[in-house]
């Protein structure tokens, strides 16, 4: 049977003649009045809880074509006069997976710095059988988290495919590892023939190694059985070369008469981890990070604990502080919902501005200007106090109709707490109003603040 590395090997040489017989047509008949050092600036300045058994998810495609400036180039101005060959459209063809998950309303900060600092890896995992082809196109691993990005195809003589037959049966083996992990998916039919998925999932080992070995079987595409196993080499290099680790010596804490050590912080482009071990870890603890201008590391769930430790996941390190001098482990226990204090605090947005809405912890959010853009709509704001930068904010439109956010808050000062917060497009109008929700922790709860210094090599 032919290997998927086999036919991968045939396609991606294919092409590549392709592209080279056609780039050299063009570049005598079309020769090009801008150079090659301005196309090449031009071209890298626009580059931009589920069980480990049986799970039921989707995939999705993405060509990625390791080619020079001048035939990336001479292939846009192909396209450009729409002469391109079969084969040099599919190697150029480019899915938007992640759009179709933001679409899903997943949350765009989990999954822009992937796309941003291209820090996936392309799989190159493609089998067929009963004429269904899964192409696992690339993955993305950090040691914390996986991505993995998939495509289905039916015959085209089929069909047209609905939603039981967009879902892949499979298991998962990571070989000499039997992680724990917790997965979610997301699919998207994209043609008669097609569809794409996305597998999101996060690890509770704390030392997993650079490379592991992924065995995907599938036995079960939609409502056709067969064999579709693929396996591919994760490789988190890309993501450790923007990464920091470090490993506080002696960095223990004591609470509620339980000994506790910071045995480990992960300071990544995509996920940031803490490891807090003990002996016995319970009850839970609520956890936040700040870095040393104050801001916080938001949760992005996956957080978990083994028989002899904790592990805490946040948002990566962020661009206007990509190397703070220390970041501060915030611990408090859990709290029961009846010793929080809810509270909401709605302004119009009529235009008139500064205007203040009550923060989180006794704090005020202060609301300076609203950019009405065509594709989406800014708010920009200040917070008086670290912990008042947690205030959920919402904008309500008519009837009390919630606007969510697209994305998390991003500071934009280091000098100040200011902050943008991003929602879908919108119109102002007399009835636009902006609702902060917030809290604040009963006076006599106990909490600590252990400063963990960060060595950065130069």
């Amino acid at each position: 049977m032919t290997t998927a590395k086999d036919r991968l090997d045939v396609e991606s040489g294919a092409v590549t003649a392709q592209l080279q017989k056609e780039a050299e047509h063009m570049i005598h008949s079309m020769p090009s009045s801008v150079d090659f050092d301005e196309l090449w600036q031009l071209h890298t300045g626009g580059v931009g809880k589920a069980p480990r058994y049986r799970h039921r998810l989707s995939s999705y495609r993405k060509w990625v074509i390791g080619a020079t400036a001048a035939l990336a180039v001479t292939a846009g101005s192909i396209i450009g006069i729409g002469f391109v060959s079969p084969p040099v459209a599919e190697a150029l063809r480019v899915i938007p997976f992640f759009d179709y998950l933001y679409a899903k309303g997943v949350d765009r900060g989990e999954l822009k710095p992937i796309e941003e600092k291209h820090l996936s890896n392309p799989a190159g995992a493609i089998i067929a059988d009963k004429g269904i082809t899964f192409n696992l196109v690339e993955e993305y691993y950090d040691g914390i988290s996986l991505v993995l990005n998939y495509e289905v195809t039916y015959p085209s003589s089929s069909a047209p495919i609905s939603g039981k037959e967009a879902a892949v049966f499979y298991k998962l083996n990571f070989e000499g590892y039997e992680p724990q992990s917790i997965s979610t998916h997301d699919f998207t039919i994209t043609g008669d023939h097609t569809f794409v998925g996305t597998t999101r999932l996060s690890f509770g080992d704390k030392d997993l190694p650079d490379q592991l070995r992924l065995n995907m079987s599938i036995d079960c595409i939609g409502t056709t059985r067969g064999n579709w196993d693929v396996s591919v080499l994760l490789d988190r290099g890309k993501s450790a070369a923007l990464s920091t680790t470090i490993y506080p010596k002696d960095l223990n804490f004591t609470y509620n008469n339980l000994l506790y050590t910071v045995d480990k912080l992960t300071l990544g482009p995509v996920t940031s981890q803490v490891i807090v071990t003990t002996s016995y870890p319970y009850p839970w603890l609520n956890v936040m990070l700040e870095d040393d201008i104050g801001t916080i590391y938001i949760d992005k769930g996956g957080d978990g604990a083994t028989a002899d430790y904790y592990y805490f996941n946040f948002s990566p390190l962020t661009d206007l502080n990509p190397k703070p001098e220390y970041m501060t482990l915030i611990v408090s226990g859990r709290l029961g919902n009846s010793q929080i204090k809810l509270h909401e605090d709605r302004q119009s947005l009529n235009g008139s501005y500064p205007l203040t809405l009550r923060g989180i912890q006794g704090g005020t959010v202060t609301v300076t200007a609203v950019d009405y853009e065509e594709k989406q709509t800014v708010v920009y704001y200040e917070v008086s106090q670290v912990m008042s930068q947690l205030t959920e904010l919402t904008l309500l439109q008519g009837q009390n109709q919630p606007i969510t956010q697209t994305g998390q808050p991003m500071r934009i000062s280091r000098d100040k707490l200011a902050f943008k917060l991003v929602f879908p497009p919108v119109q102002p109008s007399d009835k636009l109003e902006i609702m902060a929700r917030s809290f604040s922790y009963p006076e006599d709860i106990q909490q600590f603040r252990l400063r963990i210094p960060v060595q950065w090599t130069k």
